[in-house]
């Protein structure tokens, strides 16, 4: 397992921990990216597993590859209409591993 470093966290950051599922490679303004889906464990034998995407410029591991990774959580807002035509407001996160 790849481990995160061992520091204080800073503001809007957190550290995911959990196992590779997929990964997937594409290039952004000419730099190769990963985008690493990464599922954690549930909270007890009753709940579901959360998945999480995490994108970095070096890869994380393996699809079955257990990872921890320090990560900088951003995001942007957004919004869309519902079935009745009003507005909801959201936001979309991002997680990028601290490289």
């Amino acid at each position: 397992m790849s481990e995160a470093p061992k520091q204080p966290l800073r503001p809007n950051q957190a550290v995911i921990v959990g196992r590779i599922d997929n990964v997937r490679q594409f290039e952004v303004q000419g730099k190769r990216t990963f985008e690493t889906r990464v599922i954690q464990a549930a909270v007890d034998q009753y709940s579901s597993p959360s998945a999480v995407a995490v994108m970095s410029h070096t890869k994380l591991g393996n699809p079955g590859d257990d990872v921890q990774a320090l990560v900088s959580v951003a995001g942007f807002r957004d919004n869309y209409k519902d079935r009745e035509g009003g507005t909801v407001q959201t936001a979309r996160n991002t997680l990028r591993v601290v490289e």
